[in-house]
């Protein structure tokens, strides 16, 4: 079953240049999963644009028999690691099974 996070690099945040860093959050995000040893239970993404520049970082967490979920203001330096965490737990999933708010970082986008 095939987990993937996908992270708009086109991000970028005028008035915070640290937070809102689309490039910087899935370097970030990146590192974490090689580090922790989770290349095999999420693939990473790098996506163009998601077409939601007014909130970056945006996020996308999708995969089979699972609610899709996307995430906007996602703060690069402060929430990769909840980027991780949330990939663990949304992959831990059982089909139908939907993923605590709490657990997922930045804002919902819907």
């Amino acid at each position: 079953m095939t987990i993937v996070v996908s992270i708009c690099k086109r991000c970028e945040d005028e008035d915070e240049r640290d937070s809102g860093n689309g490039e910087l959050l899935h370097a970030r995000v990146k590192e974490l999963r090689k580090s922790l040893g989770l290349k095999d239970l999420f693939e990473l993404e790098a996506v163009k644009c998601f077409g939601m520049c007014r909130s970056p970082c945006n996020v996308v967490f999708e995969g089979p028999k699972r609610s899709t979920y996307t995430r906007t203001r996602v703060h690069a330096t402060l929430e990769a690691e909840v980027v991780v965490h949330a990939a663990r737990a949304y992959a831990a999933l059982s089909p139908g099974e939907e993923l605590p708010e709490r657990r997922l970082p930045g804002l919902s986008a819907d």
